[in-house]
């Protein structure tokens, strides 16, 4: 008898040993919240990457006017035409005012209606000289310069010699889009579509941890229990 409960006490002591120091499992879920840290950090490495090109905003008219009629420009920047009726955007080169670029390379927007947005994006930082097409417009001073050079031509000198111009109209709108700009918002919406994925991630791996750990302790008190229930009977 004392040796049946010896070898009981033996057995009971193992049990609770493997069940409570078993330590394949993490009850806290530290692994998930490591893994949830570091896609958070590159989340956020991502988004502070993102940047948006910025607007420059002209008024094509009322009159023969640019406002404003001198642009500085990055490269990757946009120029935004907002038109009054009867005028357009066409580019020439600054040795011949109020003439289409040869070969049909340069930009031109054709004659929007009264209030339409029409926008360019820079390519490049060299001077680009546009001027309005309609007839007697571009004569009459009705030019703007992106990138002016820094000394050489300069936009009088370009509205001077178009007094003595014959200008014309490019044969197809091209080199632009309809409608307004939008600065890109890559950097804001970003980030929280990563930390929505992240915390996604982290709570669907911590009660999968927590449940095996809880199973395992269950099972093992089950099978202590047998043991003492089987005890107490040849007792």
């Amino acid at each position: 008898m004392q040796s049946l409960l010896s070898s009981t006490t033996l057995l009971f002591g193992v049990l609770a040993t493997s069940v409570l120091a078993n330590p394949q499992y993490d009850y806290g879920g530290s692994s998930g919240s490591s893994t949830s840290a570091s896609t958070g950090s590159s989340a956020t490495a991502a988004a502070a990457q993102a940047s948006s090109s910025n607007i420059h905003s002209v008024t094509v008219g009322p009159g023969l006017t640019f406002t404003p009629d001198t642009v500085t420009a990055a490269k990757g920047d946009w120029v935004e035409f907002t038109f009054g009726e009867g005028h357009s955007v066409a580019q020439s080169s600054f040795d011949a005012p109020c003439v289409p670029i040869s070969g049909g390379a340069g930009v031109y927007s054709g004659f929007p209606n009264d209030g339409d947005v029409w926008r360019i994006q820079v390519n490049s930082t060299d001077p680009l000289w546009l001027y309005c097409s309609a007839t007697g417009h571009c004569e009459g001073g009705m030019a703007l310069v992106v990138n002016p050079p820094s000394s050489g031509n300069t936009l009088d000198a370009y509205k001077s010699a178009a007094q003595n111009a014959q200008g014309s109209s490019p044969e197809t709108v091209q080199g632009g889009i309809f409608g307004a700009a939008v600065a890109s918002s890559s950097g804001s919406s970003s980030t929280p579509s990563a930390s929505a994925t992240t915390s996604g991630s982290s709570a669907s791996a911590s009660p999968s941890g927590n449940a095996a750990g809880a199973n395992m302790v269950s099972n093992g008190l089950m099978v202590l229990g047998a043991v003492a229930a089987g005890a107490a009977a040849i007792l």
